[in-house]
């Protein structure tokens, strides 16, 4: 344990003693659950993490103002641009609305991502800052990451399930105070790896690869995944990338140092990188459903200038699908040319529909030239 567990700053620094505190229960929802007992409540928030990791109380006066001044200091010393807050959901929203209105009376473009591992959109929304939550507090946190929209994107493209519950799981949208900034992902540090999923192949990660960044949201890309690395549960999630480390037998930070198939899931990667900065409905564009099946999905971003319409083949056979484009807001004759390069030939837009075919696992950004 750290010194100030035998020797605390204030005899309420931290929420019990080392001989005598709660533990963490875990059940996050009693957090706005309206049926919830006080215990619940309290276990949530005030036990000790795994049993073992001291809780700080920030109910405490001093406590409070020691972890303010410490965010203020090292944010004001190496000039951070942002910070990735983990386990959100354990520590009270009534410090962190004042610890965010600290952060961003200094520094107003300051931004704050919480960390909350939860599958249920309902359970993530609520602590997103914008408006009071079912305590009466806003949190002002900026956004969250997307663990309800990574669930069934591990199940449909890992695991080759129905790509339906990508498209459900979007229209809980209305749940979040902002979703256009929530942060999408594969995975990270504390989840086995895309390529770790049973039956997970290339082609399932480069789908999901395509859909993080062409969705709404701000995706995050975990290192490696880039090139494909496999791994289970921590540590093995957090092996070395091959490259740049002594004793290293390949570096894939080149070309030459990378597989055929790290080289294919690559340049993908920086294709769609690429796509995303040149298409401006791939970043600030309204996300519109325009076809959904059990293995196929079509959307678009949309913007009142622009749009772009992508369309998803998730089964294992090729599959050809018409569908209407009206909402994407595509006038007839409209051409539009694949920037994924999947379908060799224009689109045409008649009367307000497109056709596609495309081979099995596989996708395309349409848009005009």
């Amino acid at each position: 344990y750290h010194p100030w567990v035998k020797d605390t700053p204030t005899p309420t620094w931290f929420n019990g003693t080392e001989e005598n505190h709660l533990a963490n229960s875990f059940q996050t929802w009693a957090l706005h659950d309206p049926n919830a007992a006080y215990k619940e409540y309290q276990e949530t928030l005030d036990g000790w993490f795994i049993n073992i990791l001291p809780d700080f109380n920030q109910r405490d006066e001093e406590t409070a103002r020691y972890h303010i001044q410490n965010t203020l200091w090292w944010v004001g010393m190496t000039g951070l641009d942002a910070i990735r807050q983990d386990t959100w959901q354990y520590v009270p929203d009534h410090f962190w609305h004042r610890w965010m209105n600290a952060i961003k009376r200094e520094y107003p473009n300051m931004n704050v991502v919480g960390e909350v591992l939860d599958g249920d959109p309902a359970h993530v929304a609520f602590f997103q800052g914008g408006r009071p939550g079912l305590d009466g507090i806003d949190s002002r946190l900026d956004t969250l990451f997307d663990f309800a929209l990574y669930y069934p994107i591990r199940r449909a493209f890992g695991e080759g399930q129905s790509i339906r519950s990508v498209a459900q799981t979007l229209a809980q949208d209305h749940l979040y105070p902002n979703p256009d900034v929530l942060v999408t992902l594969l995975g990270n540090h504390d989840v086995p790896r895309f390529m770790n999923e049973k039956g997970a192949i290339v082609a399932g990660l480069k789908l999901a690869q395509t859909l993080i960044m062409t969705t709404r949201g701000a995706p995050q890309l975990y290192y490696g995944d880039e090139i494909a690395i496999r791994g289970g549960g921590d540590p093995d999630n957090r092996r070395d990338f091959p490259g740049g480390f002594p004793g290293d037998a390949r570096n894939a930070f080149t070309k030459e140092g990378r597989t055929p198939e790290q080289q294919d899931v690559f340049e993908h990667v920086r294709r769609l990188a690429r796509v995303r900065s040149e298409l401006e409905p791939l970043r600030r564009g309204r996300l519109v459903n325009l076809y959904i099946a059990e293995q196929q999905y079509a959307y678009a971003r949309t913007t009142p200038r622009s749009s772009a319409v992508i369309v998803i083949n998730n089964d294992a056979r090729p599959a050809t699908f018409e569908f209407s484009v009206t909402a994407a807001n595509l006038e007839n004759g409209a051409r539009l040319t694949d920037r994924l390069d999947v379908i060799k030939t224009d689109t045409r837009v008649e009367s307000g529909m497109i056709r596609v075919t495309l081979p099995a696992r596989s996708a395309s950004v349409l848009a005009t030239r």
